[in-house]
């Protein structure tokens, strides 16, 4: 038995390293594809149409394989005739593919080199903001739900730690010290302000509070339709609040990333510390946001807080939650992360 267990153990660990090592390199074939190469465009074209990592376009599958069928591959038209490619609609213009390729991919991680602090790069995208239908129970102030879409950018994979924030102004205000990585707390709004006009001069990047928008959408694993960032389940998740799984840390601040990351590696985008955002607080400000990177800096003194903490119940951690702070208030379950712009 414990052979065959073994041998079927070996199996599965062949078809996974065969699974990965078949997945496409899109940036690449793309490339080859652009510069005349027919069988990349015949590739390129089954990628588009099964979706093979990246989303799933017949069209461009279409165009790709009909470009080849031109330059002469006679694998083009096998693929045209078995994908029934000449089904889907539309003119293949010059530049059907010729869309910029991004210059960062999903999950890349970039370690700001002064500070220390992780950065994991999420992607542009667009996604439907405010209560979500899968949630029981939504407050006014998220409505109405609405389209926005937002650049690429990159969000630390955790809560700015207390001995981060200790190497940049010279002290530690948090209560639940003792373990430097623990997210710093007891820092206002206008605080964090100063902490990153002091990063922004030593810094070869620039660092910001993240906008609610952004917030929400890396949260939201890209904006995916789920009330918490770790899916849906309401029920004891494995974070740090009044009501989760928090094992040793129940009641106070846990070190930063001591429980699973959300699908982007983020960590602690519900419970530990909520976290200010740079938007101005303002009840009905969805009915307001521009469409793309929307930012409220409109009249107002309270600040948006997202995420709850580890004072607060699970129904306080949903990821389109929204709460807000005089931009003065100190609270020990309240602490910060940050955006960060690369210039290189």
């Amino acid at each position: 038995m414990k052979i065959i267990l073994s041998a079927l153990f070996m199996a599965l660990l062949i078809l996974c390293d065969s699974f990965a090592e078949n997945q496409p390199n899109l940036p690449s074939m793309i490339e080859e594809a652009r510069s005349g190469d027919i069988e990349a465009m015949c590739d390129l074209g089954i990628t588009y149409f099964y979706g093979k990592g990246t989303l799933k376009d017949p069209f461009k599958a279409k165009c790709w394989i009909k470009k080849a069928y031109d330059n002469g591959s006679h694998r083009a038209e096998k693929i045209w005739n078995d994908l029934e490619l000449w089904a889907y609609s539309g003119k293949c213009e010059a530049s059907f593919d010729d869309a910029k390729l991004p210059r960062y991919a999903r999950g890349d991680v970039y370690r700001e080199p002064v500070t220390g602090i992780k950065f994991v790069f999420i992607p542009n995208g667009c996604f439907i903001m405010g209560c979500h239908p899968v949630a029981k129970k939504c407050g006014k102030d998220e409505m109405p739900v609405h389209r926005v879409c937002l650049d690429g950018f990159w969000m630390g994979t955790v809560e700015v730690t207390q001995q981060q924030w200790q190497r940049t102004i010279g002290s530690n205000p948090s209560r639940f010290f003792g373990n430097s990585d623990r997210p710093v707390e007891n820092v206002s709004f206008d605080d964090i302000l100063e902490f990153i006009q002091i990063l922004n001069t030593k810094t070869i990047e620039a660092v910001s509070l993240p906008t609610e928008a952004q917030w929400e959408y890396a949260c939201r694993n890209s904006g995916n339709a789920v009330n918490f960032s770790w899916g849906n389940e309401s029920y004891r998740p494995n974070e740090n609040c009044g009501t989760c799984n928090s094992g040793d840390f129940h009641g106070e601040t846990a070190p930063v990333g001591s429980f699973p990351p959300n699908e982007l590696g983020l960590y602690d985008m519900a419970g530990n510390v909520k976290e200010w955002c740079r938007d101005i607080y303002d009840k009905n400000a969805y009915a307001g946001h521009v469409k793309k990177n929307p930012l409220n800096e409109g009249k107002g003194s309270s600040r948006v807080v997202r995420g709850g903490s580890f004072t607060d119940n699970t129904s306080k951690l949903r990821c389109t939650g929204r709460d807000k702070s005089i931009p003065g208030m100190r609270s020990d379950n309240l602490g910060f992360r940050l955006v960060l712009e690369r210039k290189n």
